[in-house]
């Protein structure tokens, strides 16, 4: 939906998106005289507005604000159990995709594997999009001793303390 009808403004905006800019045009009660007329307006404006813009990017594979990690689909979490004395930290690594069969992403504990080798498994099963934690095991023995593991930690944001 691209329009939206502004009662206090008596008018009916009409809003697209692409790359980051926002394009307005409002449509007046006083111009169409009805908010029929001023709601045809703006489709019509709209629809010529999609044809003359670029398509919108895919999402998929997009940095967001919201990425915590340098990597899209990868971000750390970590869990606590436990009170006061008993307290305990997990801290874990996450991937996750577009129709991902498990709902919470696949996880790599990053007390068990260290951080970075953590944060670089989670990255193989974001990149191959797999949740076969034995083949991103395997794939990450021999990944570990490539070019592209150090630029991939390098990408890395932030550290589990």
């Amino acid at each position: 939906m691209n329009t939206t009808k502004n009662k206090v403004s008596k008018c009916v905006m009409a809003r697209i998106m692409r790359q980051g800019k926002t394009l307005q045009k409002n449509f007046t009660l006083r111009e169409y005289k009805t908010w029929t007329k001023a709601q045809t307006a703006a489709d019509k404006w709209v629809v010529k507005m999609k044809k003359e813009l670029p398509p919108i990017a895919p999402a998929k594979g997009r940095m967001s604000k919201r990425n915590s990690s340098g990597v899209v689909g990868v971000w750390p979490r970590m869990t606590t159990y436990g009170k006061g004395k008993n307290t305990k930290y997990y801290c874990r690594w996450y991937a996750r995709w577009p129709e991902c069969p498990l709902k919470g992403g696949v996880s790599f504990s990053a007390d068990q594997h260290g951080d970075d080798e953590a944060f670089a498994m989670a990255y193989l099963a974001r990149v191959h999009e797999t949740v076969d934690r034995e083949w991103v095991l395997k794939k990450f023995k021999a990944f570990k001793r490539t070019k592209k593991y150090k630029q991939i930690v390098d990408t890395k944001q932030m550290e589990f303390a």
